[in-house]
């Protein structure tokens, strides 16, 4: 099947034809204006026969450079082969032309007949110019086939992380899935089937807002804290009254870009080590502010401070290593015990604002 050409390849064409036509005017004029220097200016009725002879030069460097491309992909020596056969053959086919130019148009030297030794000395004069256009197409073609190397390298660089954030994105979703049904089943076993059912609607309800999104995406940051409270809803199910929940999210950072999902690890693990002994309340706060270029959000517990002690090991790695491949060094997360606050969880990434639809 042979190989559609698209609108880059028909520009890149359209910029050689061009280049070939300024290529060869420029020799032309240099020519002229050699020979007036030497005090022997080309008359004007001759003009006609220079334009041919340029246009057919722009034809024969314009197939020749066609050629090139086509064995772009070939090996080196492929490659070299063609490009000396592009230049033989443009100097023999031009120094062929010129009998014909010669025929038609008046030219400054006429010759009485074409012979072999003539033909022979007109290909080899004609292989420097044509050696300097096939150098010139070389240059070009080096110069793009480096730019192709680097573009595949950015783009395989790209996917490499792309498919690392996918991964790390759906490692979030088994982890927490894990932690929700142990909360049904704590609720199953305690008898109470009611908040059971209730648990596996919100569980429900989590998974349809989270699964359809992409993890390549990022979310407005009320979204993200949405997704928060339905989990924290299954939470307060299990511990009706001891949990409460406080978010401060100022009206101004709603709209604010942040990682599907990032949120929820250090959620899970204020709940899992900042809940108190039956009959004490703990208070989970969630919390966003601007901190200059930058958003801090802030997850805390007033807990015993263990934090990220004990689980699956999740949790904080998993956040790490999301906001590197994301934002590099602009983004950061820090936890551990606060003195008055019980555990306190921040995540620091840039400060972007989703576009307005």
């Amino acid at each position: 099947m042979p190989d559609v050409i698209d609108s880059r390849d028909r520009r890149e064409g359209l910029r050689m034809a061009g280049l070939a036509a300024v290529f060869w005017t420029g020799m032309e004029l240099w020519t002229q204006v050699l020979t007036a220097m030497r005090g022997s200016p080309l008359p004007l009725r001759y003009a006609p026969g220079h334009v041919t002879g340029v246009l057919i030069a722009c034809a024969l460097s314009f197939a020749g450079f066609a050629a090139i491309r086509a064995v772009r992909s070939r090996r080196g020596p492929v490659r070299a082969a063609v490009t000396v056969a592009v230049l033989a053959t443009s100097a023999v086919l031009f120094a062929a032309s010129m009998p014909l130019i010669h025929q038609f148009t008046p030219m400054l030297r006429s010759d009485d007949g074409y012979s072999l030794r003539l033909f022979a000395w007109e290909s080899l004069y004609w292989l420097t110019p044509f050696g300097l256009w096939v150098l010139l197409v070389q240059v070009i073609e080096s110069g793009r086939r480096e730019r192709r190397r680097e573009a595949n390298l950015s783009e395989a660089l790209i996917a490499a992380r792309e498919a690392e954030l996918r991964a790390l994105h759906y490692q979030v979703n088994p982890h927490f899935l894990y932690n929700a049904l142990n909360s049904i089943a704590t609720l199953v076993l305690d008898g109470r089937n009611a908040e059971a059912d209730r648990a596996i609607l919100r569980l429900s309800a989590f998974f349809r807002s989270s699964l359809t999104r992409d993890p390549l995406d990022e979310v407005r940051l009320a979204d993200e804290i949405a997704q928060q409270r339905l989990y924290l809803a299954l939470e307060e199910l299990r511990f009706p009254d001891c949990l409460r929940v406080r978010v401060d999210l100022p009206p101004d950072l709603a709209d604010a870009e942040t990682p599907s999902l990032i949120l929820q690890p250090l959620v899970e693990n204020a709940v899992k080590h900042g809940i108190h002994a039956p009959g004490r309340e703990t208070l989970i706060e969630i919390v966003a502010r601007r901190d200059g270029p930058s958003l801090r959000l802030q997850v805390a517990d007033n807990g015993p401070g263990a934090g990220a002690a004990g689980g699956t090991g999740v949790g904080l790695a998993n956040i790490r290593r999301r906001l590197a491949a994301r934002y590099g060094e602009a983004a950061s997360v820090t936890a551990g015990p606060h003195a008055e606050r019980g555990y306190v969880a921040t995540v620091t990434i840039p400060l972007r604002f989703a576009p307005e639809a």
